[in-house]
């Protein structure tokens, strides 16, 4: 079976395409306690919980953020962002959690699941170390309306690499908006929804492209990616694109809450 995917390689840049704006990190967090009913007294545990993106500004709202995540240097990011927030993460795997049954209110797992191999194991799992009465708080984010610009250029990268590109090793982008519900997980109450804006530039589309920091791009060979990136920068001098005027996306971080099967 294929391993789980650890994101070492991307600790000193999995912000820059996974972090919130400033403005938005507070708005999130209050989304996971309104999605999960959370309080000063609520016990939640985090899986994947990489450089603290959610946990560090969720802290201040519960009793204690517990997390657990392979990479050790996606750890260190977490620690040397904290200031003091109840935030205890430690190397881990989602398919065995080294946590006592019931020790948890609430389990979040964002952008996780596609990259566990046994995704279903890691289910069985979170569902053991919830208490009665837990939920597992299931987050993305996504764009919602990007701009023609980019648009344009995704369309023209899409173009060259999608017959290379792979597949995910845990849950696939098909299953992803029913494997809990195909799992027997329940979803209780709406989805809850923020959206936001982030403004970036073609400069920043292509170095990022260059530099492979989208996890879409880490399993691409060399030469798919050089490809790649002559295509964009051929479509942009085609269409004259300033590459430094400011490009607004729209995003969308969403939050559904799930109880376990037979609950």
């Amino acid at each position: 079976m294929p391993q789980s995917v650890a994101f070492d390689r991307a600790a000193d840049f999995y912000d820059e395409t996974r972090g919130l704006p400033p403005e938005a990190t507070p708005r999130v967090a209050a989304l996971f306690c309104r999605a999960g009913d959370l309080t000063a007294h609520s016990r939640v545990l985090d899986v994947g919980i990489g450089t603290g993106r959610i946990s560090l500004p969720l802290a201040p709202h519960v009793h204690t953020v517990t997390g657990v995540d392979l990479s050790r240097a996606m750890l260190e990011r977490l620690h040397a962002k904290r200031r003091g927030e109840r935030v205890y993460p430690v190397v881990g795997d989602a398919t065995w959690l080294p946590f006592a049954s019931g020790a948890f209110d609430a389990v979040i797992a964002v952008h996780v699941f596609h990259l566990i191999p046994g995704w279903r194991t890691a289910l069985d799992d979170v569902a053991r170390v919830l208490a009665p009465g837990g939920l597992l708080l299931s987050g993305w984010n996504e764009d919602t309306r990007r701009n023609p610009c980019e648009s344009l250029l995704w369309r023209v990268w899409d173009g060259v690499v999608h017959k290379v590109r792979l597949s995910n090793v845990g849950v696939s982008h098909e299953q992803y908006e029913t494997f809990l519900p195909d799992s027997g997980w329940r979803q209780v109450g709406d989805d809850v929804r923020l959206s936001y804006p982030v403004v970036r530039t073609v400069r920043n589309f292509v170095d990022r492209l260059e530099r492979r920091v989208w996890s879409s791009c880490w399993r691409l060979p060399d030469d798919a990616v050089t490809r790649g990136v002559a295509a964009v920068r051929a479509a942009i001098e085609e269409h004259g694109y300033d590459v430094d005027a400011p490009l607004t996306i729209e995003r969308e971080f969403v939050v559904q809450a799930f109880v376990p099967p037979g609950e």
